[in-house]
């Protein structure tokens, strides 16, 4: 099985503030038209007002969290949990009854299954790029002007909603960035969902322990480590 994380791809956003510029009146001499600009001119846009939410204004990633992943392949859903420290990843997951776990130190992979430690990622799993959350974190410096689509809650804590469309896709990839952090918190797209939590708190990633042997069974090492 292998599951297809969809690539992202930065857009940059057009939307303006229009006439809103007008918005100070003229200075300190009065004027009886207060009319002119409404309350409804500022809902209207969508909380776009302000430069201070825009996307790369507000969003950042920390150096280190914790992860759940929720994703669909070939009718089946599976379920992840992970660990992402400086680069360094580590998952958990079920595959096909087995317990798997998958390690990526540096430029070395490692996978765990049925208690033996491997050097690689087995064919049959899923490759660095599918499962690496470090491809989110660049998002915010390519799109940077974009502003939020709209506000939510999520369990309770504040978040802005913010969509980036993506090549090939007319599905946006949505990110609900924490209001009072600007960490993610959670980011949908397509068929798959990932859920982010204690920011900043994570230990490093370690190898697993014991020996690592090469994969069994002739060409199903992906890619390797020692």
């Amino acid at each position: 099985m292998c599951l297809g994380v969809i690539a992202l791809a930065g857009c940059s956003s057009d939307q303006t503030s229009g006439s809103d510029a007008t918005e100070s009146g003229g200075g300190a001499e009065p004027t009886p038209e207060p009319a002119a600009t409404t309350a409804t001119d500022k809902s209207t846009v969508g909380g776009t007002e302000d430069k201070s939410t825009q996307f790369g204004q507000v969003a950042r990633f920390p150096e280190s969290y914790a992860m759940t992943a929720t994703m669909q392949s070939e009718g089946r859903t599976v379920e992840m949990t992970g660990r992402f420290y400086q680069g360094d990843t580590y998952w958990s997951f079920n595959q096909q009854g087995q317990q798997m776990e998958l390690y990526h130190i540096g430029n070395r992979t490692y996978t765990v299954a049925g208690g033996q430690c491997f050097r690689g990622t087995m064919q049959q799993g899923m490759d660095r790029d599918e499962v690496d959350p470090d491809q989110f974190s660049n998002r915010p410096e390519e799109n940077p002007d974009i502003t939020p689509a709209g506000r939510d809650t999520i369990d309770g804590e504040a978040v802005l909603v913010y969509e980036i469309s993506q090549s090939g896709s007319q599905e946006p990839v949505t990110y609900y960035i924490l209001a009072d952090s600007g960490y993610p918190r959670r980011i949908e797209a397509g068929s798959m969902q990932w859920d982010f939590h204690s920011w900043g708190s994570v230990d490093p990633i370690q190898k697993p322990e014991g020996d690592c042997q090469s994969m069994p069974g002739g060409g199903t090492m992906a890619d390797g480590g020692s």
